[in-house]
């Protein structure tokens, strides 16, 4: 007599999964976030520290570039520097989001030795409130990792502003 109940048979676990991942499914997709997705420009506001000057002296105001993709509270960036991308999500409040991201062995040069480095790793942490839609300001923060030489050895973090083709917000 298992699974009979009065009147016919009682639902099982079996059953009830796809009515629960249905639910699941539409609660994350009900999620609205005022930042769209796309390509942004990270502009440089303000310089918190810059061990090894990777700020470049000839175009100081210009950070890497990056794409937002935002899949629910998931918040992903394919970041201009090494190609790297950055993961996150949104934080308690809908206008604010952090994303991280690493990669190991990477070689670079420094933008105002030109002193080549290869690094153990590198590792970016960037942090966004929503201005308007096309636009987020925040801060980020680069470290370079490696065993020797300690010139290569460094952190920056720095203030910028992100916008998306050129467009102020709307007053």
């Amino acid at each position: 007599m298992r699974g009979v109940g009065y009147g016919g048979r009682v639902p099982t676990r079996r059953s009830l999964l796809p009515c629960l991942l249905l639910a699941v499914g539409l609660c994350l997709s009900c999620n609205t976030f005022p930042q769209n997705q796309g390509h942004y420009d990270l502009r440089f506001v303000s310089k918190y520290r810059d061990d090894c000057n990777l700020l470049p002296f000839d175009k100081p105001e210009s950070l890497w570039d990056g794409s937002l993709l935002i899949t629910g509270q998931v918040v992903r960036m394919d970041f201009e520097l090494l190609e790297m991308q950055l993961v996150g999500r949104f934080l308690e409040s809908k206008d604010r989001f952090a994303v991280d991201g690493s990669v190991a062995n990477a070689s670079i040069v420094l933008p105002n030795t030109n002193e080549e480095c290869l690094l153990d790793q590198v590792s970016v942490h960037l942090e966004g409130t929503t201005v308007c839609r096309t636009r987020f300001d925040g801060t980020v923060r680069v470290r370079y990792e490696a065993r020797q030489p300690d010139q290569c050895v460094c952190e920056l973090w720095a203030s910028f502003e992100a916008v998306q083709n050129g467009e102020s917000c709307e007053e």
